[in-house]
């Protein structure tokens, strides 16, 4: 697999971090995630209340899942 120069430094720079830091920012990248996935549901059902929001986010979240298992992101 090649990676890109910025790749490799970035890769270089999580070394550095100790596991409490790579920790904290994987957790940071994840809360991202999930609040970027609320805010594409949001924009695409602008009436959800947040009981649907939250009932939709729980299917795409299942169906993410789902299609894990099933080999689609292996």
């Amino acid at each position: 697999m090649y990676l890109s120069r910025s790749e490799i430094k970035q890769l270089d720079l999580l070394k550095k971090k100790s596991p409490i830091d790579r920790f904290l920012l994987m957790a940071q990248l994840i809360e991202g995630q999930i609040e970027a996935m609320r805010a594409g549901i949001k924009y695409q059902n602008p009436n959800l209340d947040e009981k649907g929001l939250k009932q939709c986010f729980r299917e795409r979240m299942l169906k993410i899942y789902a299609m894990e298992e099933k080999g689609k992101y292996k």
